[in-house]
């Protein structure tokens, strides 16, 4: 069976159909995965980006991106890596005001039971993640 690693722009397209050719053509990929001919294969990392721009150009709400999010993920034909760890981001998502990357850095952080090094106080939003602050001396 022939697989495809899938990029951010495919994904976009499918989901906001904003461009008339590549939405369509990115439709029946999705369709051929779904019926069984193609494997596409989902990278936590390509979802932030599909996350940055459905929130930065299309002005998508997080509960909503958390909606669509969760259905490509459980789609038909598509193989996704990390697929527990994305599905909690995506929880984590919803849940805060973060951005996808913070949601998805939390959701790695403790299923690799780390802490992550980070300046940014928006992963304190998580309790379950003890954020550790790079110091100076």
């Amino acid at each position: 069976m022939t697989r495809y690693l899938l990029d951010s722009n495919v994904v976009l397209r499918f989901l906001v159909q904003d461009h008339p050719v590549h939405a369509k053509a990115a439709i029946r990929l999705f369709q051929w995965a779904e019926n069984g001919e193609v494997e596409l294969i989902l990278t936590p990392w390509i979802m932030a980006e599909v996350a940055y721009g459905l929130a930065g150009i299309y002005n998508v709400a997080r509960g909503e991106t958390a909606k669509l999010f969760n259905a490509i993920v459980s789609a038909v034909g598509v193989v996704t890596l990390d697929r527990e760890m994305l599905k909690d981001a995506i929880r984590r998502y919803a849940a805060k005001n973060v951005d996808f990357a913070d949601a998805l850095l939390s959701a790695q952080a403790v299923s690799m039971k780390l802490s992550p090094a980070s300046f940014d106080r928006d992963l304190d939003k998580f309790d379950d993640v003890k954020r550790y602050e790079p110091q100076a001396g």
